[in-house]
């Protein structure tokens, strides 16, 4: 049995026996890799075993009657390993057609009538318009490098065997296939009657705009193969935060489909973030621009709109050598700075995910409204007797260190409620309750032990981010540098917050200035 309920298996994978390919010294072939991977990946996220299913011989078509048909109508999840050969093998696309006519019939293709059940990881490139129906629009996990650093006019699928950027590419690829499909399977397994995901999917409007206050989505464009590596780091910055990131799935190739898919998803979107590099990008079917040019312009059609952000980036020293895209640069650069609502970034990464979650953070100030004086004010009396609230902010692998339980201990004997961190499952919870425990805290500590420095300094632009102009003020903030020391907590020096060391163990005498700000400012 599966991991989801009344299925035998959670992953069907179809795929052509040549993409099978052994490279030497590979001691797989390249499709038993993957599974291998994604089998051992999925299951990390989950928590729990899974069962992934794939068909190692080549049969007849008494024993795809037999076998594979009623494998393909127990499986929850199909999963296609896209290449030239996948699309002339007869075999993949009966595979295909078996498990969308069945699940058509029974709980849908789609779930919450957002994402696929299927899956499709491209081995090597293939052309959207020679994709079967019911794949177009689904998402893609591209597994190949294009072009080969070594060999520019070669595409090569990305091997671990081979080491520097084919290994990082390959596992951050998987990885991304693996949450996503671990994502699907849980909401899946957490359904009490499956029948019901077709028939709430057929209430629901097509195309509904995201409602959750605390989880906007973020439209990422589509980008040049030059900038894959940067797309792919934004969209995971953004979904490991709890954003919704959009477009969700591949785009159609039509030129009228592409730009109405566009402007569909921009209006569920409260900014979109632009990369722009050296290439010029496909051009739709039916149309002139490249579909990088074509997505700008389509969010462009938002400009006034207050509640809406462009951000546009483009990498330090770009030089660009199709004419095509040295006019797309050259009207950024005289276009874009002059229209409302619209940053154009140039250079680090890092600042461009600072900007995005600054911009989302501002969107949200908009739109809160604003309290009454009086509502206020009583908000930020205490009753008598009632605790001071500290948040304390540490990574999970800190929650068992001796100091942390001194520290709140501590924190309890002088009158002040320590709040951890939440730990739930849900991306987007958590982010909602750190934001909340920000607003709420009448301190705040960032206990760095066993964080590492992005961890750090992520918490840092939140101090800076969500208690800078909140009223009423937070009373005090610290930075707890705890055990082990390293070169770096020892460069730690900033304005933000007082900076307690400690020394081998925890001392009162270390948070004793945080503890005195405290009482300070609490009895003004």
């Amino acid at each position: 049995m599966g991991y989801v309920p009344d299925f035998d298996a959670d992953v069907f994978i179809s795929y052509a026996h040549f993409d099978d390919d052994l490279f030497p010294p590979e001691e797989w072939g390249w499709v038993t890799r993957l599974h291998q991977d994604l089998e051992q990946r999925v299951r990390s996220y989950l928590g729990a075993d899974i069962s992934v299913w794939r068909d190692c011989d080549i049969r007849n078509n008494e024993d795809f009657t037999k076998k594979i048909l009623n494998r393909l109508m127990r499986t929850a999840t199909f999963l296609s390993v896209l290449s030239p050969s996948f699309l002339q093998r007869e075999w993949c696309k009966r595979e295909l057609d078996s498990f969308t006519g069945h699940a058509e019939g029974h709980i849908g293709i789609l779930v919450d009538d957002e994402r696929s059940r299927i899956f499709k990881v491209e081995k090597m490139p293939v052309q959207r318009n020679e994709l079967p129906q019911t794949m177009q629009g689904t998402k893609t996990y591209r597994f190949f490098y294009q072009p080969d650093p070594a060999q520019p006019e070669r595409t090569k699928e990305l091997r671990p065997v081979l080491g520097g950027e084919y290994l990082r590419r390959y596992f951050e690829e998987m990885d991304e296939l693996a949450k996503d499909i671990a994502v699907l399977l849980k909401d899946l397994a957490q359904t009490k009657d499956l029948a019901q995901t077709k028939d709430s999917a057929q209430t629901k409007p097509a195309g509904a705009p995201l409602t959750a206050a605390d989880r906007p989505a973020v439209y990422v464009a589509e980008t040049t193969s030059d900038l894959d590596d940067r797309l792919g780091e934004i969209r995971r910055d953004l979904k490991d935060r709890g954003f919704a990131v959009l477009p969700d799935g591949d785009l159609p190739y039509r030129g009228d489909a592409y730009k109405q898919k566009v402007r569909e998803l921009l209006k569920q979107a409260v900014m979109s973030v632009h990369l722009v590099g050296a290439g010029y990008g496909f051009v739709p079917e039916g149309e002139t621009k490249s579909n990088v040019w074509l997505q700008y312009e389509l969010a462009a059609e938002r400009g006034t709109d207050p509640n809406f952000f462009r951000l546009i980036w483009t990498p330090r020293g770009i030089s660009a050598t199709d004419p095509r895209q040295v006019d797309f640069i050259n009207h950024l650069n005289d276009e874009a700075g002059a229209q409302s609502g619209t940053d154009l970034l140039n250079g680090n990464i890092e600042e461009l995910k600072t900007v995005i979650r600054d911009r989302i953070d501002e969107l949200r100030k908009r739109q809160e409204k604003p309290a009454p004086a009086a509502a206020s004010q009583a908000a930020a009396k205490r009753d008598a007797g009632e605790p001071l609230l500290i948040y304390v902010m540490c990574d999970a692998a800190d929650r068992k260190s001796p100091s942390l339980a001194a520290l709140r201990k501590y924190l309890l004997s002088q009158g002040c409620e320590p709040v951890l961190p939440s730990q739930s499952d849900n991306e987007s919870d958590t982010l909602q309750a750190h934001v909340e425990n920000l607003n709420e805290c009448d301190g705040c500590v960032i206990f760095y032990g066993q964080g590492s420095p992005a961890w750090f300094d992520a918490k840092l632009r939140d101090l800076r981010k969500y208690l800078r102009g909140r009223q009423p003020p937070v009373a005090a903030k610290a930075i707890y540098l705890a055990e082990p020391q390293t070169e770096q907590k020892g460069e730690v020096e900033t304005l933000e917050a007082t900076v307690l060391r400690e020394s081998g163990t925890f001392s009162p005498d270390v948070i004793a200035p945080f503890i005195q700000a405290l009482h300070t400012a609490a009895a003004a």
